[in-house]
Formats: structure tokens, sequence, C-alpha cells
């Protein structure tokens, strides 16, 4: 045959090839509707090594290389399971019927944050509406805004490894993961005009591109490097620029999109280069039973010996695979860290939720971050011996197991504030001032405190409407407090002012009339910091275990109430039996101050707190109510 009749011919196959590959994807879309009647996994790895071997076996009769169908049959194969996961999400979770979905990444078009967004949203066959983000923060604020349905984060690479940035914002964002993907990383030197490597003098890139060629750049020592926002930056610069002495850092795909040629390929240190991408959104989704699904959360363990080591043991005894554990440091608690898991379980299964329910009987802090389909679909392995053988609650009632009960968690919640213990063999004794005092009488009213034998000072700091302002009376008394080794707590109303008094404050406190706030209760549940939750006005004791619950869904696991309308001791009495929250109790000075607190110690009240003057002259009347009161709550 004539070389173009051959062509015809191989034309015509894969267009046959074609119809069969869409016939039997059609094929396998049927296969995860039955399986919606009949739950089963979506993989059947038996199955699939079955078929392989029999494939293989029948190909080498054609005269087709056993690894040649192979790595066909393994793409085949992922796609397969990759659809089906996708119907089976798309049933379960379905989206508004919008002819477009938007998303947010980082850089601009042609950046490798950009070819994983449209690699994991071309499934949902719809137009794609692209925001280009300069931050990972403004990723997070476009979805969390509303601007966009989905971001994208890049949250680890195989060789300059976790992208700690990442990690940070997941630890307050109010976004749920909702999938992951894995995207190859292959950087180039990419140019915009012909030339050559030795005319070079200034070349643009990203400084993770730059960490991850640094082997290649050292062969540079001539050429100045320049930082970007993001790969895709450099390389709208150098498409600009159309210049013989620049170059940029980033993929081929991108750089066509520019109008690039890649000048060298093959750059970075680690030939296997990969980095792993998370996709977040307003609201998480429910992963289908059938489906491998990853769950990652975040937790804080206690500063005792062995402590996360006893988080890590529950997820052994309950058989559940981890896969990933990465620490962060939790800014403003010097030395403590906050770790991401990520194990392979769906969060809705008995095993992860009863595994969730005893970390969070042992953890200062537990939350989900999301549950997601898993991206990573190994390939179907092929034993050796086998290839051998040739022919082989919305109504605002707590729920029965709600999370401040007692068939939650049988034994007393301990709080750590500072390094003093709230639900420990002593008491806790609290000073309350008012108003902020001014920094020379506080230093006075701290020592005093010390000498009475409260161990925690509280200052109203957040009274102002400048944040700086309130930031810096917080700093003062931060200094004050470490001067005299008292732990300090500060009420805070606002979100804002919750997640800058978190940074220095030992624990927050959330007053009466701001308990209604349902922002401030959700951050106050994304806090690392214990929180003191005052009785909301007008509402009973149920209504204030609702809004404790508000705070423990969220993730922090540290919360006490603070009775200020000082209860009746048998209704004391009962909210401590039946929750496991540490109770503390505000008392006034009088005649009857001993008294009532020895009675509410033996109903087991854990703390105390007793309101001071915060003026000068009157400050001398409150220092003897406050030593009885320690000496009541001291004594032997």
């Amino acid at each position: 045959m004539k070389l173009d009749e051959i062509r015809t011919q191989i034309s015509r196959l894969d267009q046959e090839l074609l119809t069969l590959l869409a016939k039997r994807k059609a094929l396998s879309l049927d296969v995860a509707r039955s399986k919606l009647e009949n739950p089963k996994p979506i993989r059947d790895q038996e199955r699939e090594q079955t078929l392989l071997v029999a494939l293989i076996n029948q190909g080498r009769q054609l005269g087709l290389d056993a690894h040649y169908v192979t790595q066909i049959y393994h793409t085949i194969i992922e796609d397969s399971v990759l659809s089906q996961q996708a119907l089976l999400q798309s049933l379960l979770n379905p989206r508004d019927s919008t002819p477009a979905v938007s998303v947010a990444f980082l850089g601009l078009r042609g950046s490798y944050s950009n070819l994983a967004a449209r690699k994991y949203l071309s499934r949902f066959q719809a137009n794609l509406i692209e925001h280009n983000c300069e931050t990972f923060q403004q990723i997070i604020d476009t979805v969390e805004s509303g601007q966009a349905q989905y971001g994208v984060l890049p949250i680890e690479n195989t060789s300059s490894g976790a992208i700690n940035d990442v990690f940070d914002l997941m630890q307050h964002t109010s976004l749920s993961i909702v999938g992951e993907l894995t995207q190859p990383i292959e950087h180039c030197l990419l140019v915009a005009v012909d030339t050559d490597v030795s005319q070079l003098k200034t070349l643009y890139t990203h400084p993770q591109v730059y960490q991850q060629c640094s082997q290649y750049l050292k062969t540079l020592p001539e050429v100045k490097v320049e930082f970007c926002a993001a790969s895709s930056n450099a390389m709208e610069l150098v498409a600009g620029l159309q210049r013989p002495d620049v170059g940029a850092m980033g993929s081929a795909d991108g750089g066509e999109l520019h109008g690039l040629r890649p000048l060298v390929q093959g750059l970075a240190n680690q030939k296997q280069n990969m980095t792993r991408f998370i996709v977040v959104a307003r609201k998480p989704i429910e992963v289908a039973e059938q489906i491998p699904a990853k769950t990652t959360f975040i937790m804080s363990t206690g500063q005792q010996s062995g402590a996360l080591v006893e988080a890590l043991l529950v997820l052994r005894n309950h058989d559940i695979n981890m896969t990933k554990l990465e620490s962060r440091p939790i800014i403003g608690n010097p030395w403590e860290e906050m770790f991401y898991v990520d194990v392979i379980a769906n969060v809705n299964s008995e095993t992860m939720q009863s595994a969730l329910k005893e970390l969070g009987r042992i953890t200062r802090f537990i939350k989900v971050l999301g549950c997601y389909p898993s991206a990573e679909i190994s390939p179907t392995q092929i034993p050796p011996k086998a290839l051998s053988q040739r022919g082989q609650d919305s109504n605002g009632k707590v729920p029965a197991a709600a999370r401040h009960s007692r068939s939650y968690k049988e034994t007393a919640t301990q709080l750590q504030l500072g390094r003093f213990y709230l639900g420990g063999d002593e008491p806790m004794l609290l000073a309350e001032l008012g108003r902020w005092p001014g920094k020379e009488a506080l230093v006075e009213i701290a020592r005093q405190v010390k000498e009475a034998g409260s161990q925690v000072l509280a200052v109203s700091c957040f009274e102002s409407g400048d944040m700086e302002q309130n930031m810096d009376c917080l700093r003062q008394l931060r200094q004050v407090a470490d001067q005299f080794d008292l732990a300090i707590l500060t009420r805070v109303s606002q979100p804002e002012a919750l997640n800058r008094a978190a940074e220095l404050a030992d624990a927050l406190l959330i007053c009466a009339q701001d308990a209604h706030n349902a922002d401030l209760l959700s951050a106050a549940g994304r806090c690392t910091r214990p929180i003191l939750l005052e009785q909301p006005v007008g509402t009973d004791v149920d209504a204030w275990l609702v809004r404790a619950e508000q705070i423990l869904a969220q993730g922090n696991q540290q919360v006490a109430l603070l009775d200020r309308q000082q209860l009746p001791l048998p209704q004391l009495l009962t909210l401590q039996q039946s929750t496991h929250l540490p109770l503390i109790s505000v008392l006034q000075a009088g005649e009857l101050l001993p008294a009532m607190a020895s009675a509410l110690k033996g109903a087991g009240v854990q703390g105390f707190c007793l309101p001071l003057t915060a003026d000068s002259e009157e400050i001398q009347s409150d220092w003897q109510p406050l030593q009885q009161l320690a000496h009541q709550l001291y004594q032997e």
C-alpha cells in the first residue's frame, strides 16, 4: 500500500477506537448506576487484576507487549473509575442548574494552579469563569464571599514539600475541602524570541519554582533571578518584553498560552515532580459510600507526654489508614502545634464517626476540614506469577449525643489557661476588672491580685472602636501578667476582635449580650483559645448549651460556661450532671461569700470569678473579699 492509504486506514482505525472507548465509558457509567441500588465499591481490584491478566495474554497472542497493554488499560481503568465517581457525586450533590462554573486560583492564565483548575473542572462540562488571584488569601476571600464557587490551592509538592501558607490559612477559614488532584510539574525555560541560554541576563520565576530547579540554576551564575507572584506572571512579563536576554520558568503548556516556547526542558531537581492541589468551596459535600474517600481534619493535643501518640492510636485502633500528618505552629501559642491529618475514610462512616468522637474527648481542638473523593487511583497490580500463566439539629434543639453532653464525654473537660488548669484538682480563681485601668494602675492591681491568690486576671481591652489601640492595651496586659505569672482573659464582641485577641490572650470571654451573634460563635469555634461563654440574655439553660454546641461543632473543644446570673444551686447541680463543660460562677463580695463559695465548690463548680473595682481609690476594698474567697477555696 502507498503511504497515504496506510495513513487513511490508521485514521479510520483511530475513529473506531474512539467510538469503542466512548461505548465502553457509557457502559462503565451504567455499572455505576446499577451500584446505586446495590451499594458496592466502585473498584473491584480482584476483577481488575483478572481482567488485566487476560488482556495481557490476549495481547501477546496478537503481538502486543505486556507493558504496552498494561499502560493502555491502566489509563482506561483510571478514567472509568473517575467517571463513575463523578456520576455518583453529581447524583448525591446536585449542582444548581447553571451554564457556568467559577473558580479562583493563583496567578494568571497558564499558571500551574490555572492548569489544575481547568483539569479538575473539566468534568462539569460547563463554561469556566476564571478568577485570577495574587495570593492564597485572596483565593480564600474570593470563595468565601461567593464571587467564585471553587478555589484551587496547592498544598504540597514532591520536591519542595508542604506549602505552609496554605496550611495556615485552612486553620481559620470556614471553607471545606471538596476535592483534590495531582498535577505533574514540568519546569521549562521559556523565551519569547529566538535566543540562546548564553544570551540570558534575567530570569523571572516564582520562589517555589526557583527552589525546585536550584541545581540547574546554579549552572547560570551570571543570570539575575527576579521573583514573581506566580509562574504565569513571569510568562506574561517575558511575553510583553519580547527580548532575547530575558526568560521565564514555567510549564510548556502555560507558556504556549502566552506565546512562549521552551528553550530548555526538564529542569526540576526531582524528575518525578508533582504538586497536590486541594479544591475548596463554601459548603461541604457528601461522598458516596461506594467511592474511596479521604477525610482531612486538624487537631491540637495537650502538652503532656504522649498526647499525640494517644491521638494517633485512636486511628490505629479503628483501623483507619493515615496518609499524611503535618504540624504547624499555633500563632500566639509558643511551642504548640496544630496537626493536619489526612486519612482514608468517609467522614460519615460509623468507624470514622466513632474515631472523631473519641478524638474529641482527648484533644483541645478538632475540626473536620472536608471529606472528598480520593483522586489517587492506584494502578492495579499484576502479580508476576499471574503474568507467567498464559491462560488464566435546625429547630434549635440539642441532639441527644451533643458534644457538650455527658453521653458524648463522661469525664469533665479540663481547660488550660496559661499554665493554670480549669477543671483540675483545685478550683480556678479569676479576678475581673470591668474596664481598662491604665498601665500604671494595672501593675499594682496585678501584684495585689497575685498576692490575694488569683491565677487569672480578666480585663476588658476591646472597649474602643480603635482596633490598634485595643491591641496596645492587650499587649500591655500581657506584659504585666507575665511579670506576675498570671493568665489573662479579655472580652470580645466581634469576630475580628476575637481573631486579634487570640494572638495574645490565654482565654476569651463572650458575654451574655454577644452570645446570640452567630458569626462570633463561629469564629470562636475556629479559634484555638479556650472560650468562656455566658448564658445568652433572655434564654434558658438549654439555649445556653445550644450556643456552646455551636462553638464545639466548629472544632474548638475548649469551652467553659460562665454563670453570671447566679443560677439556683439545684439548677447548677443539674447542669453540672448533664454537661462535661467546666462551670465558672461569678460571685459578689458580701457576708455570704465564703458560704456560697463552699456550697458551689461542693456542687462541682470548677471556677470562681470575683469582679473588682477599677478605680484606684476604691480598689483596696476588693482585696479582702478576694483573699477570703481564695482562703475558702484552697483551705484543707
